[in-house]
């Protein structure tokens, strides 16, 4: 029996391995590494708050590329929801740990039924990848508690990496006032309700922060610093409108964006929300990324990757209500600027904050980093990765924003080479998609890795003579 090893737990890496369990014609051993306790929640559907919606309505967040109502017809399975009219259902922006609920359930349920009933194995292993060896035709994973796990092939779905340390003047990382991770067991770092938190940032990891703190009951002032200033932007019902970025082949920057400036305009003076520009790329974002050089990757990351993200990466219209109730409320400030300095002394934390040309002083009891996740890759936090790199067998994309891999998934070495064991997908792929980080793309990635997989397996077993198959029984069950 082949065993496919799959570093990683979230949506990606959980997906990964239902669909291998759905796809495959031949048995598979599927285990799935992760360090969390629960497979298919990850970061984002492992929190417990009922406050933390998801960003995209239920139509279009099933985990199954080939069914796209299964998450909605779960979900009017659900108490909560079982006299909710269908259409407003679809509609619904729905806690983020219901639908860790959806997908959990969607393991569980493979793993003991559908695995069983064709003789196939689907385990999920609560530890940590530390190194790969690859030999001939097989890898060795390392575990962290100890053991060593053979695979035939060894899928990377690790998701998003650890939010990086804000680096500003005067500031510990050790710091009992510094919450560098806002992602996890960061509440009981909290001062009294009534000090004042900044907020480094002003996106999505912002907006769960405030949600959490808000509701604590926080009664002292929320600040939230940024660059740009800008929130996300809410979601919006969605309306006709053309394809207007459909011409094949690579475009270049200068040529998109001149398009994209073209229809925005002419949004505007038609009253209609600029956002839908954005939606209607999503079928070509990937091919666009994909046609830009190098440096022209850089400027768009430069320039005009902020207001490409406010646009792309919307909230639901309950939680923009929230933000916008709290900012008229005063409760919630929003400063356009940058972080000079910081300085910690009986106990205080003050912060230099330079806006609109003036600098001023914010005395703090926390300073959050809500900057979101590493982008990076090299140098990188993971001790696996490290290993990886320093051997040659994976190489960081040309943004250095993930790893360099081919169209089938199948991770490129440092000599240029395509693995035929290593396979990676998700947020590791966004310096060389983009578009790799939200349900319709991750969904999708999975259902063509599990199909190529799939497809590769049953021709190599069509291939193999009757009497090396059963001495491969033989040697598996007498070890």
């Amino acid at each position: 029996m082949k065993t496919i090893a799959i570093v990683g737990g979230g949506f990606s890496g959980g997906i990964t391995a239902i669909n291998l369990a759905r796809l495959s014609s031949v048995p598979l051993r599927i285990t799935v590494i992760n360090k969390g306790r629960f497979p298919c929640r990850g970061i984002a559907y492992g929190t417990r708050n009922a406050s933390h919606l998801l960003n995209v309505a239920a139509r279009n967040m099933s985990a199954l590329a080939d069914q796209p109502n299964h998450f909605v017809e779960w979900l009017g399975t659900r108490s909560e929801y079982l006299e909710e009219p269908l259409p407003s259902l679809r509609e619904k922006f729905v806690p983020r740990r219901v639908y860790g609920d959806y997908l959990q359930s969607l393991f569980q349920w493979y793993s003991a039924i559908l695995a069983g009933e064709r003789n196939m194995r689907l385990d999920f292993v609560h530890d940590e990848a530390r190194d790969i060896i690859l030999e001939d035709s097989c890898a060795q994973l390392a575990l962290m508690g100890g053991p060593v796990i053979r695979a035939d092939k060894v899928v990377l779905a690790v998701g998003n990496q650890t939010p990086e340390h804000f680096r500003l003047p005067g500031l510990e990382a050790g710091s009992p006032k510094y919450i560098g991770n806002p992602w996890m067991g960061w509440e009981e770092k909290l001062p009294s309700k009534d000090q004042t938190v900044l907020l480094i940032g002003t996106g999505l990891t912002m907006v769960d922060a405030f949600l959490t703190l808000q509701d604590y009951g926080w009664r002292g002032k929320m600040m939230a610093v940024s660059r740009h200033g800008l929130l996300p932007l809410s979601h919006f019902k969605g309306f006709e409108y053309p394809d207007y970025m459909d011409e094949k082949g690579a475009l270049g920057l200068r040529k998109a964006f001149s398009i994209f400036k073209q229809h925005y305009r002419e949004a505007q003076a038609r009253h209609l929300n600029p956002a839908i520009l954005v939606d209607k790329l999503r079928p070509h974002t990937q091919r666009l990324w994909q046609g830009f050089s190098l440096f022209e990757k850089r400027q768009f990351n430069r320039h005009f990757r902020t207001p490409w993200s406010v646009m792309r990466h919307r909230i639901a219209p309950e939680i923009h209500r929230q933000l916008s109730e709290a900012i008229a409320g005063e409760r919630l400030q929003i400063i356009k600027g940058k972080l000079c300095q910081c300085e910690e002394s009986n106990g205080a934390m003050r912060i230099w904050v330079e806006s609109h040309g003036v600098k001023r002083v914010i005395e703090a009891g926390a300073l959050i980093n809500c900057t979101g996740p590493r982008e990076k890759y090299v140098p990188s936090e993971s001790a696996l990765f490290n290993n990886l790199f320093s051997r040659g067998l994976i190489q960081p994309d040309e943004m250095n924003m993930g790893i360099k891999a081919g169209p089938d998934f199948s991770v490129v070495d440092r000599q240029g080479r395509d693995s035929k064991i290593l396979l990676v997908l998700g947020g590791a792929l966004k310096g060389t998609l983009w578009e790799s980080l939200a349900v319709p793309e991750l969904r999708s990635q999975a259902f063509r890795l599990a199909e190529t997989i799939a497809g590769q397996l049953a021709e190599s077993m069509a291939a193999r003579s009757p009497i090396s198959e059963v001495m491969e029984d033989v040697l598996e069950y007498s070890i």
